[in-house]
């Protein structure tokens, strides 16, 4: 009984003891915290569902200038006219929250508005800067461009188009320069025996009435300048002969005629069938020899082509003709007779400047590859 008793006296003296205790534990959390009172801060979270900012003190030559707080940032929900714009979103929301953003077909990104900062001294209006999801362009096929190429050369000038007769012409230069036949030209001009032509005279370059027939009647035309009859044929030129080229030639045989190169040197360019180069040009250094290409008679010599320069033209027989075009010195003249290997001329410069000899080969009046007619070498 006594041992009961002095049980139930020690549980009441240690439950005194705690009730005791405890007051004085809470004392002294409130005396923590009241020495900290002033350095505590609530979590952003406890002080309300926004973020706020206190605008700055801004001293300006000495007076006190309030500070204009900055816009919030408000963001679309949409792109589009039927866009609409949201009350900036609470500190902490889910709009706030960061999520990762999904790379498998690129990065996209919500139209985002920022409203400009306002300042004291006025600025522009602008328009608000947006950034937009944009897909990756497609890619279109690569443009093909196509180099402009000239019409392949007609046998005769468009309807109507005329050539007006200078001093120095011939029926032979006259067609040349106009790729047509000689023959044609003739005829579609209603000219006779002896083909005469004078400064002045308007000549049709069209010759679409003319019939084969036609061109084959016309006997063989002589080589006269305008306004002059034809000059002395048949003369074999001494200074032709005394440097032609001599040594085992390689020749070439086509449709009667016997072929040899115009000048040795290297070939610099080659016939084009639609572009301007009608011919090949040769190189070489000025005053080298230009030899006639096949026998023949010379039917142009003279400077009055355009773009040729000092020009011989040897007519080989009906159809055939050879230029030889860019010679500092010409050493035949019209109604000469040349054999094949005759020097004719000597080399000079070309449009560029550079030593060389374009020479080309016409057949009915039209260019053609002259390499198809040159022998081997």
């Amino acid at each position: 009984m006594k041992k009961f008793g002095d049980d139930v006296m020690s549980s009441d003296f240690t439950a005194s003891r705690t009730v005791v205790r405890t007051p004085w534990l809470m004392v002294s959390l409130v005396l923590v915290l009241a020495s900290c009172a002033s350095d505590y801060q609530a979590p952003l979270d406890d002080r309300s569902s926004r973020l706020e900012r206190e605008a700055p003190l801004i001293v300006v030559d000495g007076q006190t200038v309030p500070a204009t707080s900055r816009a919030p940032v408000v963001t679309s929900s949409g792109a589009g006219s039927g866009s609409t714009t949201a009350a900036p979103a609470a500190v902490g929301s889910a709009a706030t929250v960061v999520r990762p953003i999904a790379t498998g077909t690129g990065i996209s990104r919500a139209n985002v508005t920022r409203s400009p900062a306002v300042s004291d001294s006025p600025a522009p209006t602008q328009a608000p800067a947006q950034i937009t999801a944009q897909s990756a362009p497609a890619q279109s096929a690569p443009a093909q461009s196509t180099p402009p190429q000239s019409a392949p050369p007609q046998s005769s000038g468009p309807a109507g188009a005329v050539h007006v007769v200078a001093q120095g012409d011939t029926l032979y230069s006259i067609a040349f320069a106009h790729n047509m036949d000689v023959r044609s030209l003739a005829v579609a001009n209603n000219l006779a025996t002896p083909y005469t032509i004078y400064p002045g005279q308007r000549l049709s370059l069209s010759a679409s009435g003319v019939s084969a027939s036609a061109i084959d009647a016309v006997p063989q035309i002589p080589a006269a300048p305008a306004g002059e009859t034809a000059p002395d044929t048949g003369r074999r030129p001494q200074a032709a002969i005394d440097a032609r080229r001599t040594g085992s030639v390689n020749t070439r045989q086509v449709e009667g005629v016997s072929w040899q190169w115009p000048a040795d040197g290297r070939l610099l360019s080659t016939f084009s069938e639609t572009g301007a180069a009608r011919g090949i040009d040769i190189a070489g250094i000025s005053g080298q020899a230009v030899f006639a290409a096949a026998d023949g008679d010379v039917v142009y010599a003279g400077s009055g082509i355009q773009g040729a320069g000092n020009l011989v033209i040897v007519r080989h027989n009906d159809r055939y003709l050879s230029a030889y075009m860019h010679n500092s010195t010409i050493l035949v003249r019209e109604g000469d007779q040349v054999r094949a290997g005759d020097k004719i001329a000597e080399m000079g410069a070309g449009p560029n400047g550079r030593d060389m000899l374009h020479f080309e080969v016409r057949v009915d009046g039209k260019p053609v590859d002259p390499v198809r007619y040159l022998p081997n070498r």
